[in-house]
């Protein structure tokens, strides 16, 4: 009896592992995001505090996430904010309003991870809303990094 509750066990975490495997979505930096999934919002709500720190300076978040067959996003995570404060906070409730329709190409709607910059409070002049940015600027990011 041991034996079959441990061939079950063992069956069970294989193909667990498998499926979770099979449902990695495919990794895709933000300059083909629109290949796989267009965003259909004229503009993304946000949960602002009242107070916050560094929340009226000039700053940027990199948010990744995860856009689901429904076009809505999953897994969102803060990567990197720009100044420390509370504008991640920000950042990751509006990848958490965003909402995605598939591409002519990903008619199959197949989840894909990315990434994307939110600015805040960024200057008119678009170099200096360039250099604002670079900090959160990340090249590249792995399923592993969610």
């Amino acid at each position: 009896m041991k034996h079959l509750a441990f061939a079950v066990l063992a069956f069970g975490l294989i193909a667990g592992a498998r499926a979770q495997s099979i449902d990695a979505p495919k990794v895709v930096v933000p300059d083909k995001l629109a290949d796989y999934w267009v965003l259909i919002n004229s503009s993304v709500e946000a949960d602002v505090p009242n107070i916050a720190k560094n929340i009226h300076a000039p700053g940027c978040a990199a948010v990744s996430f995860v856009v689901d067959k429904n076009g809505s996003t999953s897994q969102i995570k803060v990567q990197r904010v720009v100044p420390a404060g509370d504008l991640g906070r920000i950042a990751e409730s509006m990848a958490r309003h965003m909402r995605f329709e598939p591409s002519v190409a990903n008619s199959g709607r197949s989840r894909v991870f990315s990434w994307l910059i939110f600015p805040f409070n960024s200057p008119a002049d678009a170099t200096a809303r360039s250099d604002m940015m670079k900090p959160c600027a990340i090249d590249k990011l792995g399923w592993d990094d969610r």
